[in-house]
Formats: structure tokens, sequence, C-alpha cells
């Protein structure tokens, strides 16, 4: 009996087929791997430069939180000494007001004017004293004495009308002096809070500044972010179409081999079917023998087996 078997000419050129494309298969998929192996460690790398770029905006945002914080803060002082200062101004405005000269009483003028001007106190006293003397000093007539007391008592009532109204004055000039303060301090406070306003606006306008500078830095790590991010996906792209191409290539050895192992698994079973046959033929009679030997000589003429001694 044959001790092994051979498998015919046809599967043999299949088998040898098969082989040469596992192998080039195989050697793809080597170059295929190592291609797939480059480019995960770009995305690797890339993912590193995202973090590090991510770590790195992470104070540089805080910066911009802090910086807008601090303009927001600007705007509500503002706002607060902005109400002051109205306040202020109108204050100022009643202050003005009050500093206006004041019309003169509707009889005063024209008393004022028929005596010939305002008496002043120290005339009047003056004239009374005199008056009083020349009474004390000389002998009048009668109705030139009358009339002299007439005089003296008319200057003795408009002395007191004339010291009533100094007091007045004073105490109008008095009051005045007063609103004059009281106007010049409101004053140099309201242009001091302007002056402070202005200086406000000045460091606000600056944080604007710098926050504008701070968020160009911030949108350029968020642009180079976003730039590693396509790059990845460029790459992931890639590596799923080398991927695919993996898939297909083991596929490809897969369904080889298992054609191999089909191939060979029907020529041992041929073998094996005539090992049976020729046993039971032996354990019959010479021309049971001869009957399988005929057998074994079809299937060799039929290429189905090769065997080997």
């Amino acid at each position: 009996m044959p001790g092994g078997f051979h498998l015919s000419e046809e599967d043999e050129r299949a088998e040898i087929e098969s082989r040469d494309r596992i192998r080039h298969a195989q050697g793809r998929l080597r170059e295929l791997r190592d291609r797939r192996g480059l480019l995960l460690d770009q995305i690797h790398r890339l993912s590193e430069e995202q973090r590090a770029v991510h770590d790195r905006m992470a104070p540089d945002r805080q910066r911009v939180d802090a910086t807008h914080e601090e303009y927001r803060e600007f705007g509500h002082r503002l706002a607060e000494m902005r109400s002051r200062r109205e306040a202020l101004r109108a204050r100022l405005d009643a202050a003005v007001a009050g500093l206006r000269p004041a019309r003169p009483a509707p009889g005063a003028g024209a008393n004022r004017r028929a005596r010939g001007g305002p008496p002043l106190p120290a005339a009047l006293r003056r004239e009374i004293a005199e008056l009083e003397r020349r009474q004390q000093t000389q002998v009048l007539p009668v109705a030139e004495e009358n009339a002299l007391l007439d005089h003296l008592r008319q200057l003795r009532r408009d002395l007191a009308e004339a010291e009533k109204a100094a007091g007045i004055r004073a105490a109008e000039e008095a009051s005045r002096a007063d609103q004059e303060l009281s106007f010049q301090a409101l004053r140099t406070e309201f242009e001091e809070l302007g002056r402070a306003m202005d200086r406000l606006r000045t460091e606000r306008d600056q944080r604007m500044g710098a926050i504008r500078t701070q968020l160009l830095t911030v949108g350029q790590e968020i642009s180079e972010i976003r730039e590693k991010a396509r790059l990845r996906a460029e790459l992931f792209r890639k590596v799923d179409e080398l991927s695919r191409q993996m898939a297909e290539l083991d596929r490809e050895v897969r369904d080889a081999l298992v054609a191999s192992q089909a191939r060979r698994k029907e020529a041992r079973d041929t073998v094996r079917d005539y090992n049976r046959s020729a046993r039971e033929a032996v354990s019959g009679s010479a021309a049971a023998a001869q009957t399988a030997e005929e057998n074994l000589a079809q299937l060799l003429k039929g290429g189905k087996i090769v065997l080997s001694g």
C-alpha cells in the first residue's frame, strides 16, 4: 500500500498559486501594518501636542476672564460715579440759582430814590449827633425847635430802618458767602469726579485692549488645536483605509488557507476510501484483488491522486 499521497497536478498548481498569494498578502500585510503604525504614532504625537496647547491655553483663558471681570468692575464703578456726578450737577444748578442777585422790593427803590439814595447808619448817626448838639447848645424859637425835634425823630426812625436793612444785608452777604463757598466746594468735587471718571475710563479702555490681545492669543491656540484635530481626522481616515485593506488581505489569506485545507482533505479522504476498498478486496478472493487494482488504476488515470512509495 502506498505510504502517502500527492495532490494532482491541477491541485498542485492551485496550491502553489495559493502559497504565492498568501506570501504576497502577508508581505503586503506587514507593509500596511508598518504604515498604520507610523500613522498611529503621528496621531499620538498630535494628541500630545493638542494636550500641551490646551494646558498652555488654560492660564490664558483665566487671564482673559480675570481681565474681563476687571473691565466689568470698572463699568460698575463708572456707573456709580456717573450717578454721583448727575446728583452733583443738580446741586450745582441749585447753587447757581441761589447765587443770582435778588430783585429789590417794590417800594424800597422808590423810597431810596425819594431820599436821594440809601441812608447809611453812620451818616445818620452823625447827623443826629449834630442836631442834638445844636439843640443843646443853641436857643431856638419854638417853631424851629419843634421842627428840629420832628426832624430828629424822623432821623431816628430812618436810623432804625437803616440799621435793620444793614443787618439784613449783612446776613444776606454772609449767606451769599456761605453759598459761594458751598458752590466752590461742589464745583471742585464735580470737576475732581470728572477727572476721576476720565482716569477710570482710560483704565477700562486699557483693560479692553488687554482683553483683545489676550483673546487673539487664545484664538490662535484654539485654531492650533482645531488644525491638529483636522490633521488627526485625516490620519484616522487613512488608518481606517489601511485597516480595511488589511482586513481584505487577511480575508484573502484565510480563504486561501481554507481552500488549501479543503484540497488536502479531499486527497486524504480519497486515499482513505481506497485503502478501505483494498482491504475489503484482499479479504475476499483474487478476483476482488484484481478489481481493487483496476479501481486504483482508474483513479490514477483520472488524476485524482498520485501515490508515492
